[in-house]
Parts: structure tokens; sequence; C-alpha cells
């Protein structure tokens, strides 16, 4: 297993617990990252289990962000039990956002994208909350940067209809993140002129 302080440890444990609650299989593997499908390499995911299965959270651990994954993730947990507005819509829309990526004619594309954005700026803040509630080792500033990045990514998608590499991701991008606001006011429906010349000249 991964080397954890006291803190993160007693976090993990929560989480196992909670998972187990709500009868979430809790999966953290060694690795760097994940692939979602042929197109997405991911650092973690949490599948509901409504296409069949039971339900998971897995998290990418060999990597030094793995504890804001699991924070991220266990969030999108919560949002699924508490019955969040948009879980069930924007799910559906992940599956077409999926056939888009990979080359098939999706109708009503920005639609889809603007129901997964706005799923995680909900997800974004929830985050940031558990993070502060726990006491988490995790730069909240530089936390709020990165979620702003991600978030303006499902923007920028419409765009270049490709997944960003794990290499160059947008909440790893430095040059993009300088101009991230460290407070979740930005225009999430409309992405700056200034944001979408970042994102074409670093090609994410």
């Amino acid at each position: 297993m991964i080397e954890m302080t006291v803190k993160e440890r007693a976090f993990v444990k929560w989480v196992k617990n909670e998972c187990k609650k709500h009868g979430v299989e809790c999966c953290l593997r060694k690795v760097k990252y994940l692939r979602l499908e042929k197109t997405i390499k991911c650092s973690g995911y949490f599948d509901d289990g409504c296409g069949g299965g039971a339900p998971k959270l897995v998290v990418a651990v060999n990597r030094p962000d793995w504890l804001e994954i699991l924070v991220h993730e266990y969030c999108h947990l919560t949002q699924w039990k508490s019955g969040y507005k948009l879980w069930n819509r924007a799910g559906e829309s992940l599956h077409h956002i999926e056939k888009w990526l990979s080359g098939e004619r999706v109708s009503r594309i920005s639609n889809h994208l603007a129901n997964a954005r706005d799923l995680e700026l909900d997800n974004e803040k929830r985050s940031v909350e558990l993070i502060k509630k726990w006491n988490l080792d995790i730069d909240v500033d530089n936390y709020i940067r990165k979620a702003n990045a991600y978030i303006q990514f499902y923007n920028y998608l419409r765009m270049s209809r490709k997944w960003s590499l794990p290499s160059n991701s947008p909440y790893t991008n430095k040059n993009l993140l300088s101009v991230m606001s460290n407070k979740f006011n930005m225009n999430y429906k409309k992405m700056s002129k200034r944001v979408e010349k970042i994102f074409i000249k670093e090609n994410i």
C-alpha cells in the first residue's frame, strides 16, 4: 500500500466504510492511470452500477495527487446517494459523450457536455467542503484552480473532440492553471477567448 499520514489513513478508512455502507466496491489501484474507454484514460472514476454490476469507486493511487482524486470520486458517490438532480441526466450524457469522442454522430452534444460540466462543478464544490471538513493536506486555492480548469475543459471539448492525454491534462498544465481563479466564480457557461487560446496553444 502507498505510504500515508495518520490523517490520510483515517480518511481512507472512513471512505472505505462509507462505500461498504452503501454497497460500493472501493478499489485503490497501484497504477498511474485507468483506462475508462478506448479513447479515455483517467485517474479515477465512480460508477453507480446502473449499467449492470456493483457500484464502484476506483482511484489510481500511484500518483502524487491520489488524495485529491479520492476526495473527488467519493463526492460523486455523495451526488448519487443524495439524488442530486443532475446525476441521472449527466450519467446518460456521459455515455453520449463517450460515443461522440469515439467518432459517432451524436445529436445535442452541446447539451450533453453542459450536463457533464455542471455535474462536475457541483462535485468540485462538494470536494472543497470535504477537504476543509477533514483538514486534509491539500492546498485549497490550488485545488480550486485545477477544478476550474477541469470544468472549463468540458467547454473546450466541444471544439477539440478529444480527451486530454494524462501527460497534458487541464489540471496539470501550468499555463492553463495560471489563468484560473482560486474561487468558483468563473463563467462556466461560456469559456472566455483568453482561456480558449491557452487550451489551443497548449494542445490540451
